[in-house]
């Protein structure tokens, strides 16, 4: 997986990513789901291409569900739903996957349990000394990328903010179901599940 700056433009999605899986369930193709979704304006958006760039984004992510996880996103409660929505995000983006082996898996392992802004600037650094892409991003970009780390983690209640610059590493909240199911095939949302 490449690095890229792409995520600072992505958002929770749990609606929309609801309605493409279960667009892909019933078994439409994917320029079926966007007519389908363009025709009865399913995103709720103002105009064909606003609509059609969410789609773009919230597709790719969809892209990281296989069938029994669509399953377990569909039918699954609020909290499935949520470790779903930071699993796929972090399946697609290289960059707050590694903030989250590297920071905040790190961090919880060794009774560290809360994480600090100066950490994901730290962090930035190191991954400018090991990719000239990530150094060659403009402040601006590495600016909102560190927002939208900051909002998904936030979002998933896998960082709750405790005070100014600092975060609480709380627990995913998943079912057993779900819990098993990452036990036996899927190592990343294993690694979601073992935060308790």
């Amino acid at each position: 997986m490449k690095y890229s700056a792409g995520f600072t433009g992505e958002g929770w999605f749990q609606n929309e990513i609801y309605i493409v899986l279960s667009l892909k369930v019933e078994g439409l193709s994917r320029n079926d789901m966007l007519d389908k979704i363009l025709e009865q304006n399913l995103f709720q958006l103002r105009s064909e291409a606003s609509i059609k760039e969410r789609f773009q984004k919230v597709y790719r992510r969809s892209e990281t569900f296989n069938s029994e996880l669509a399953t377990f996103f569909i039918n699954g409660s609020r909290l499935d739903q949520k470790a779903l929505l930071l699993y796929s995000y972090l399946k697609c983006f290289r960059l707050p996957y590694e903030f989250f082996n590297e920071v905040i898996l790190y961090n919880y392992r060794n009774n560290k349990p809360f994480i600090q802004n100066i950490e994901i600037e730290f962090f930035i650094e190191r991954k400018e000394g090991e990719s000239e892409k990530v150094a060659g991003w403009r402040p601006e970009t590495k600016k909102r990328l560190r927002s939208s780390i900051w909002m998904f983690f936030r979002e998933s209640g896998l960082l709750e903010e405790e005070k100014t610059d600092l975060y609480r590493i709380t627990p995913i909240h998943m079912s057993s179901k779900l819990k098993d199911y990452a036990k036996e095939y899927d190592q990343l949302l294993q690694l979601l599940s073992e935060l308790r």
